[in-house]
């Protein structure tokens, strides 16, 4: 079975070196097309936002808005997306939001 995360090394630098690249003030996203039907996500949140409960709990957030924006993504992508220290700010609105805009500035929304 295909999983539909990235979780492998090698699959995440593959994404980072052949992918292309956008941000905003509090998202990173990297994205690559890949050979399946769906999209596979990668989230990354590093230490420097906090302790592991402030990391989980922004990495769900993260999950949850990206969920929700899938049914509208046009599919066969490999993406990723890296919270800034900023995003402990945000509620998941907000998050939601930015997420959107940034699928949109790359024409990924169908």
């Amino acid at each position: 079975m295909i999983k539909r995360k990235i979780t492998k090394n090698d699959e995440f630098k593959k994404v980072f070196l052949e992918g292309k690249r956008i941000e905003s003030n509090n998202l990173t996203l990297f994205f690559l097309r890949n050979r399946y039907k769906f999209n596979r996500l990668g989230v990354i949140v590093k230490k420097e936002i906090g302790k592991a409960v402030t990391r989980n709990k922004t990495k769900r957030k993260i999950r949850e808005a990206y969920r929700r924006i899938n049914e509208k993504l046009f599919q066969g992508y490999d993406i990723i997306i890296i919270a800034n220290k900023s995003i402990i700010e945000l509620d998941f609105f907000e998050i939601y939001n930015e997420l959107e805009s940034l699928f949109t500035k790359k024409r990924l929304l169908a």
